[in-house]
């Protein structure tokens, strides 16, 4: 049933609450930040305006200065000698120096001709080209103008290297004929000299003329924005100077401020969709937890009606973390949380902590519980738990049945077997009868021999033992001949025990030679030295049936075939490949007619055959874990190859 917490969650209106919340308080926030931007712009422009007429009252006042001490200072050339203009341009010298932005200072007399001056130069063509010329039209107008008034007066704006400003002083305001002193000032440099160094840091300053000109400063353009401009005439009435300024464009720039603006709107609006985002994703979740509990149920419910018994343990102490009703009923825990040390010995109750958990870690094993009689299949991998961490999942599975059916089936393919191997002998019997016939007619030949010998007078003894002694190896011979017919047909329980596989050719190598003798066709067996020790685990008996019937059917396509003297070898080979050896038996016989059917049970292709051969032969070596197949020869025939592991020694040799 929903609880109170999940009714919250569905609903709408906290969320809209919050939402609205949110937007009023970006809203608030907003406007007072744009107030406060408004209030700072206001008294930065009014501190620029103070510091602008600071300026202009710092450079007047400077100008000012000047001019009264020239002015007195020129009181003393009224009487004009050597000494007193030495004197005047002494003075005249350390005041230039003082003032970098007076770049020179002239005597001139009432015509405007040069007497004397800073800088000394010997002939008008020897004045500095960063000067004006005294001819220069504006200076004679701000000589003229200063005689009339009878007061200091400046010129316009001379443009030369940089903007000039003349300044003309009467030496006697009553007597225009004792000539004028002429100051020039770089106004360019007046400027940056008289800006203090916290003025230049704050703000970008020019002075322009009438027509908006820029005259200084000279080595840059300085671009001001309208809405923060501040002017304010400079020098004289009717100069039309005006000096402009403004804050720097990277300290009043209203671009950070209106991305500040940005951010808190999308800010706000992130917030808002973050809101919603969250309001959608703990409603997915909650469905999400309602169906996980749903698929809870009837996964345990699946579980429940599986035949097999499913648990869940802990890697570290072996813990019960789950287990299926089916579990319960056959083990007997009541309850997760109990130690699940299984009665399964065989698998590993502990784990590499670290390991992946990835399910790809799998062991398994067949049990016998004596308690209920049953055998048991157990699959046990390693998963991650819920909580990230390692545990075993272990599948248990009754294959009681199974494994009776298994046995049964066992039973008969021994069965089977056995019976192929007396239909063997059956074919091959009358090549065993020749084979023992020399045997036996060799010991009828001896022991007649030694009844002759025994006769004569005196007995000849030494060829009696002789006689008696070749009897001896012809009747063992004829032994091991029997010996080995009693091994190969007797019904006997498979063994699996460790052998040389080379060797193993031995016996149906023995047991064919009479018949590969009386077709005429050699068995040829290529192996490597070094592959002489090859060693499996296998049935030597069953391994040896498969050898003799593969090599027995390579004989008969032989013959079957080709003519007596166009036979070709049986090629048996071993050759190792990996952690398997590989044997091949090839012959240049009819070849493959249906190879679909060649391993299926009563198929055969002699007019005398069972069909059981090669059927019989691929389950041996499947039960070996190994692989029957057949492939074209290359240049005619057929080739059988079975592939058989090698020990666990020799695949760490490898």
């Amino acid at each position: 049933m929903p609880t109170a917490a999940h009714k919250l969650i569905r609903s709408r209106w906290p969320w809209l609450a919050a939402s609205l919340t949110l937007t009023a308080a970006l809203f608030v926030a907003t406007t007072l930040g744009w107030l406060w931007y408004a209030d700072q712009r206001a008294t930065a422009e009014r501190q620029l305006s103070l510091d602008l007429t600071w300026l202009d009252q710092n450079v007047t006042q400077s100008l000012h200065d000047n001019q009264e001490l020239l002015t007195n200072w020129a009181q003393d050339l009224q009487t004009s000698t050597p000494r007193k203009q030495a004197d005047f341009f002494s003075l005249a010298d350390g005041l230039m120096k003082q003032n970098p932005g007076l770049i020179a200072i002239d005597y001139v007399d009432r015509n405007g001709r040069r007497i004397a001056g800073l800088p000394e130069y010997a002939n008008a063509g020897d004045r500095p080209s960063r000067l004006p010329p005294l001819t220069d039209p504006l200076i004679a107008e701000a000589l003229q103008r200063c005689y009339s008034l009878r007061k200091p007066a400046f010129s316009r704006v001379i443009e030369q290297y940089a903007p000039l400003w003349v300044l003309a002083l009467p030496i006697a305001e009553d007597d225009p004929k004792a000539g004028a002193i002429l100051a020039t000032y770089d106004l360019d440099q007046l400027l940056t000299t008289q800006a203090p160094w916290w003025f230049v840091q704050r703000y970008d300053f020019s002075l322009v003329d009438r027509d908006n000109k820029q005259l200084a400063p000279r080595d840059s353009e300085v671009t001001m924005a309208n809405d923060a401009l501040q002017k304010l005439d400079f020098g004289p009435e009717g100069s039309g100077l005006t000096l402009r300024a403004a804050p720097h464009a990277k300290g009043r720039s209203e671009g950070p401020l209106l991305w500040l603006a940005a951010a808190v709107v999308a800010f706000g609006v992130l917030i808002i969709w973050l809101l919603r985002l969250l309001q959608r994703w703990l409603r997915e979740l909650q469905k999400e937890r309602e169906a996980l509990a749903s698929s809870r149920a009837q996964l345990y419910a699946v579980l429940s009606g599986l035949e097999s018994a499913v648990s869940v343990s802990a890697q570290s102490d072996g813990r019960l973390l789950f287990r299926n009703r089916r579990h319960s009923d056959l083990f007997g825990f009541d309850s997760a949380g109990e130690c699940c040390l299984m009665p399964w010995p065989e698998l590993p109750r502990t784990g590499n902590a670290g390991g992946k958990g990835d399910g790809k870690e799998q062991k398994s094993v067949e049990f016998f519980d004596p308690y209920s009689g049953h055998w048991y299949h157990v699959e046990r991998r390693t998963i991650l738990w819920v909580d990230n961490s390692p545990v075993f999942l272990d599948i248990a599975t009754d294959v009681s049945a199974e494994r009776a059916a298994a046995e049964t089936a066992r039973e008969r393919d021994e069965l089977l077997q056995h019976t192929a191997r007396l239909a063997s002998l059956a074919e091959f019997a009358s090549g065993i009868a020749h084979e023992l016939n020399q045997p036996l007619a060799a010991i009828a030949n001896y022991s007649a021999a030694a009844a002759s010998f025994l006769e004569a007078a005196p007995p000849v003894l030494s060829k009696v033992q002789e006689a008696v002694r070749r009897m001896g190896d012809e009747s063992r011979r004829a032994g091991k001949i029997v010996h080995s017919m009693r091994g190969f047909i007797q019904k006997r329980a498979s063994r699996h025990d460790v052998h040389n596989l080379f060797a193993l050719l031995n016996e149906p190598l023995a047991l064919l030679a009479p018949l590969a003798q009386r077709l005429q066709i050699e068995i040829a067996v290529e192996i490597d030295p070094v592959e002489r020790a090859l060693a499996v685990e296998c049935d030597a008996v069953m391994i040896e049936q498969v050898l003799f019937n593969l090599i027995r059917n390579a004989l008969e396509a032989v013959s079957s075939e080709a003519k007596q003297m166009e036979r070709e070898p049986v090629q048996v080979r071993f050759v190792r490949d990996g952690d398997n050896v590989v044997v091949s038996i090839a012959d240049r016989g009819p070849g493959l007619q249906e190879p679909g059917k060649l391993f299926q049970p009563f198929y055969t292709t002699k007019s005398d055959g069972m069909g059981l051969g090669l059927a019989i032969c691929r389950t041996v070596i499947e039960s070996h874990g190994g692989r029957l197949w057949s492939e074209p020869n290359p240049g005619g025939g057929a080739c059988f190859l079975f592939r058989l592991p090698c020990t666990a020694q020799e695949q760490a040799a490898a």
